[in-house]
């Protein structure tokens, strides 16, 4: 090979090098374009994600909020029948006897089956996202109030088929010759007040705080 020839050569191959590198050139502005195509869509893809949780948790949120108002509502008006129905009867005869009379004590149990399934679950579900508020930590306080409650009722519908039984058999077996009632029933009044002012205490929390603070976390 003359020097012609090897010159010729050389410029051939110099003409392949740069034609492939002009080539690969055109190719990079492309090739970043897919990659940054690439980078947002799996970017876009995890936002996606975490906001699909965060949604599915925002929604849970507000059925959880929305099952404990129709729980408290139904506890509410459970407490305002069982007041109308039965604990005005007592706390009429109470009165009697704090104003030393002789009331026949009415042959009326107290009803103490207050739903609160949802206020215990909430109670017990300490990894409840949803409990991390104050709010919802003082709602849920509700349950011991309500468990209190349920356990003097049953003390007291207890107590009272005694009374009521010695009651059958001597109207006037309940008080001493003082038309004070005697020390074996002095449970009575005292019962029937706490039960009338944790029952009062109870509905108050619910109307006044926690059925309005539920609306409000629900719509927020």
């Amino acid at each position: 090979m003359n020097a012609t020839e090897h010159i010729k050569a050389e410029k051939q191959t110099f003409d392949r090098i740069r034609s492939k590198i002009k080539t690969a050139s055109s190719h990079i502005p492309r090739l970043f374009v897919e990659l940054a195509v690439v980078f947002i869509g799996v970017y876009l893809a995890f936002l996606l994600t975490d906001y699909q949780e965060e949604l599915e948790k925002g929604e849970i949120r507000v059925k959880f909020y929305e099952s404990l108002i129709v729980e408290l509502s139904t506890v509410f008006e459970h407490l305002e029948v069982e007041y109308r129905n039965n604990l005005l009867w007592h706390l009429s005869a109470k009165e009697e006897i704090e104003e030393g009379n002789r009331p026949r004590i009415p042959a009326r149990p107290l009803n103490h089956s207050i739903p609160g399934v949802v206020l215990t679950a909430a109670f017990d579900s300490r990894n409840f996202e949803s409990l991390n508020t104050d709010t919802i930590n003082n709602i849920v306080q509700l349950s011991p109030h309500i468990e209190s409650l349920k356990q003097k009722i049953d003390t007291f519908n207890s107590l009272l088929i005694s009374l009521l039984t010695a009651q059958k058999s001597d109207v006037d077996c309940c008080y001493d010759t003082q038309d004070q009632l005697l020390d074996d029933y002095s449970w009575y009044p005292e019962l029937i007040e706490d039960i009338h002012d944790l029952s009062g205490e109870i509905r108050k929390r619910i109307l006044a705080k926690a059925i309005p603070d539920l609306q409000e976390l629900k719509e927020s």
